[in-house]
C-alpha cells in the first residue's frame, strides 16, 4: 500500500475532491484544455543518439524552509526527468541545466530560463523541455496572499524564498515573469511541466503558446501530492515514469495519468497547442 504525503501549502487552504473524466484527448473540466487528438502510441523507444538541438531546464526543490509545508521528493522528480532526457531521449548533458534543492535559487532559475530565451541555437528545428517540481502558490484574497497593486496570480517558490517575504510576494517567481521569459523561446516543439500545488493557474500566454504542450499537476485551486512508496510526485510518477519513459507522446502520457492522479486527490490539466502529437525523441 502506498502512503500519500501532501505537497502542502499554507496559502492554499482548499483541497477539492478531484473529479476526472478521461477522454481520448485529455480531461474535461471548466479550466482544462483538451487535446482533441488521436493519441497515438510511439513505436518501441530505443536509446536515442545525442541531438544537439535539444535543450532543457529541469528544477526540483526540497526545502529547508517549511513555510508552506514539507516536500520530500521533488528533487527526485527532477532527477528522474533529467535521466530520461539525457539517457533515453538524446538530450546532451551540456544542454540540460539541472537545478536541485539549494541550487534552485531565484537567481539561478531565472538565469537558466534566460539562457534558453537568449540561446541563438534554439530555432524552429529545436526541442525544449522546462520541468519544475516544488511548491506553488496563488495570490488571491481568499487564501491570504492579497498583495496591494498586484492582480491575482500564481508563483513557483525558489529554494531561497524567505518566509517573511510571504505577504509581499518578494522572492517568488510569478507567472507573469515565467510568461515573459518562456514567451521568448520559440522552438519547433516545447514541453512545459509544473508539478506543484495550484499548478493549473500557470496558463498565461507565454507559458502556453504555439508549438508547445503544457502539463500541470492539478487545478488552480488544488493541492498536488506525493507517493511515498514511489518516492515521486503523483503527477511526475504517472506521466513521466509510467508514460514518457515508455515511449508515449506527451498527450497520451497525460491522458493515461489522469485517472490514477484523480485517485490521489488531484485533477491534472493540459494546454495543448502543438500540431499533432508531441513525442520527445
Amino acid at each position: 500500500m502506498m502512503r500519500l504525503s501532501l505537497k502542502k501549502t499554507m496559502i492554499n487552504v482548499f483541497l477539492l475532491a478531484a473529479m476526472a473524466l478521461a477522454l481520448a484527448g485529455g480531461v474535461a473540466s471548466d479550466d482544462t484544455f483538451t487535446t482533441g487528438k488521436n493519441l497515438a502510441v510511439s513505436p518501441t523507444m530505443e536509446q536515442a543518439g545525442k541531438d544537439y538541438n535539444k535543450f532543457a531546464v529541469v528544477i526540483g526543490i526540497v526545502y529547508d524552509n517549511y513555510e508552506f509545508g514539507v516536500i520530500n521528493f521533488a528533487d527526485r522528480d527532477a532527477g528522474s526527468v533529467y535521466g530520461l532526457l539525457t539517457e533515453k531521449l538524446g538530450y546532451p548533458e551540456e544542454n540540460v541545466v539541472l537545478l536541485q534543492n539549494h541550487e534552485a535559487t531565484r537567481e539561478n532559475i531565472m538565469a537558466a530560463l534566460e539562457g534558453l530565451a537568449e540561446n541563438p541555437a534554439i530555432d524552429a528545428g529545436a526541442e525544449v523541455t522546462v520541468f519544475y517540481s516544488g511548491h506553488g502558490v496563488r495570490s488571491a484574497p481568499d487564501v491570504g496572499l492579497n498583495i496591494p497593486g498586484r492582480e491575482p496570480g500564481y508563483a513557483i517558490v525558489p529554494f531561497d524564498f524567505l518566509g517573511f517575504d510571504y505577504r509581499s510576494g518578494a522572492g517568488l517567481i510569478w507567472d507573469r515573469e515565467l510568461a515573459d521569459v518562456l514567451g521568448r523561446i520559440e522552438p519547433g516543439k516545447m514541453w512545459v511541466m509544473i508539478d506543484s500545488c495550484n499548478a493549473g493557474g500557470f496558463t498565461r500566454p507565454g507559458i502556453t503558446g504555439p508549438n508547445r504542450v503544457v502539463t500541470l499537476s492539478s487545478r488552480a485551486e488544488e493541492m498536488s501530492n506525493e507517493i511515498d512508496g514511489a518516492g515521486r510526485g503523483v503527477f511526475t510518477y504517472f506521466l513521466v515514469e509510467e508514460g514518457l519513459a515508455r515511449g508515449l507522446s506527451v498527450e497520451q502520457a497525460f491522458s493515461n495519468s489522469v485517472p490514477p492522479a484523480a485517485g490521489h486527490g488531484q485533477t491534472p490539466q493540459i494546454v495543448d497547442q502543438y500540431p499533432g502529437n508531441l513525442f520527445l525523441r
